[in-house]
This record gives structure tokens, sequence and C-alpha cells, in this order.
């Protein structure tokens, strides 16, 4: 087999049997720049880049004497843009999501509407986690860092206490409340963090502090 590493050729992975003997068998370590990460997997033409993140999936996917692997590698500060940008697209979408969940539970259709929104929610794991990797590679304390007079943890803080209540009216069915509270705390705090992540973004590319 071949493997490319940002378009160079390295012959020293002949013997790996599956893409999980190149990803997580510590092989791959040696090949990448110290400070760069994986950006994109692609074999024999098809890209593969979820085999990043599932080892399972790596551990079944053979390789053979005919395959092709290029990977392209990312510093850290594109990784970071990379996360910082999922992250807002993320927000985006969930916003839609609040405006359509508000909608059909005015509508009528209550039930259907928490249900659809349900899967909006369980993004926001992702989403503390993407924030939680940028405060990392930062080095910042969430709770130090002021954003409209408030710190980013207060926000997340007011993020935890809005679900928790979501998830009460749900419970006890009260879907007028449930609109109410998605709407006028849910969406105004999901704005919040939009507008963080996007200044995050800009000061970072221009070198500066996340935050002011």
């Amino acid at each position: 087999m071949k493997l490319y590493i940002d378009g160079n050729l390295n012959d020293s992975v002949l013997s790996a049997g599956s893409m999980y003997d190149i990803l997580y068998g510590g092989s791959i370590k040696s090949f990448i720049s110290e400070g760069k990460v994986i950006k994109t997997i692609v074999i024999n033409g098809t890209q593969y880049d979820d085999l990043m993140l599932d080892a399972d999936k790596s551990k079944a996917f053979k390789l053979g004497d005919a395959d092709e692997i290029k990977i392209a590698t990312m510093n850290q500060l594109e990784l970071l843009n990379g996360s910082l940008n999922a992250a807002i697209t993320f927000l985006k979408e969930f916003k839609a999501g609040i405006v359509k969940t508000t909608d059909e539970i005015r509508w009528g259709n209550s039930a259907g509407a928490f249900k659809d929104f349900s899967a909006y929610l369980s993004g926001l794991t992702m989403f503390i986690q993407i924030m939680e990797k940028i405060s990392q590679f930062l080095k910042i304390d969430y709770n130090n860092l002021v954003y409209d007079g408030k710190s980013v943890q207060s926000y997340f803080n007011d993020l935890e206490k809005i679900l928790a209540s979501v998830l009460s009216t749900q419970v006890e069915q009260d879907y007028v409340l449930l609109a109410d509270i998605v709407e006028f705390e849910l969406k105004p705090n999901i704005e919040m963090f939009e507008n963080i992540l996007k200044d995050m973004s800009v000061k970072i590319n221009d070198h500066k502090a996340p935050v002011d």
C-alpha cells in the first residue's frame, strides 16, 4: 500500500492490516510534524474523516496491498478555526430549530415539535465539547473571560438552568410555557454564544486576545 502525508510518500507502514493500525497504533505520530493534527483522510479517492473519531470503524476498515491512503494535516490554529466555524454553524442551525419548534407548538403540534427539537438539543453536547477544547487550546478560564458585562461561564450556567426548565416543562407537558422559555430565554442565550464565538474568531485571527 501507499501512504501519503501532505503529499509526501511514506512506505514504512506496508504491514498495516487496518486503518486502526495507522491511526491508533502510534505509528502515525512519527509521520506528522509536531504541532499538527490530521485534517482529512482519503482512501482510494474516497474521504473517510470519520475514521479519526471511530476506533471500531477504523478496525473494521481493512487495508490491502493496492490501497492508497492520503492524509492531510493542519496546524493547531487551523484546527481552532475549524472548531469555531463548526460551532457557529451549529448555533445558526440550532436557532432555526428554535424558531421551528416555537411555531409548531403554537400551531398545536406540541409533541411533534419537541421530538424534532430533541435532535438539536443533543447537538449541544458537541458544542460544549468544542468550547472546552477552545478553552484548553487558548489556556483561558471562562470564569475570567468577560463578554457584554458577564463571564462566559455565567452564560454556560444560564444555559444549564434554561435546559433544566425546558426538560421540566416537557415532562409536565406545559408546551405553552416551553415555547416561551425556548423563544425568550434559550434563543437569546444561543445568540450570545454565537456572538462570543464570532468575536473570538476575529480576534484570534487578528493575533489579539480572544475576548477583552
